[in-house]
């Protein structure tokens, strides 16, 4: 944990590398649609790491929303496919970014918000 936090781009890197690697996966084995959005999400978050220490907050906010996003295409192809129990951890994966949305706003809502005395 301490090292994302000293290097927080190593996140979007490595979110970004298993994207690509469940991207490849679903190239060869299927579903074919999933791949393809799974390259572009791997893309995003990748590029993402060259702009986050000039937008922290934007970035970060985006890529959860795109990661979601992602998260619940992915547990609806899998549903739609007939694939057994994966469907449900892709869930899991979008309501935990859904929930970290909600955190991070409510975080720069606090800090943001000036008090009268």
């Amino acid at each position: 944990m301490a090292l994302i936090k000293k290097k927080p781009g190593l996140i979007l890197v490595l979110t970004g590398v298993s994207f690509l690697a469940g991207g490849i996966d679903c190239y060869e084995n299927g579903p074919i649609q999933l791949a393809y959005v799974s390259f572009i999400v791997s893309g995003l978050n990748i590029f993402a790491y060259f702009f986050l220490k000039k937008y922290p907050y934007s970035i970060k906010l985006t890529l959860l929303f795109i990661n979601a996003f992602f998260a619940a295409f992915s547990s609806y192809i899998y549903i739609i496919s007939g694939k057994d129990k994966i469907q449900y951890g892709w869930a899991i994966v979008c309501i935990i970014n859904l929930y970290v949305i909600v955190k991070t706003v409510r975080k720069k809502r606090e800090n943001t918000t000036v008090k009268i005395e």
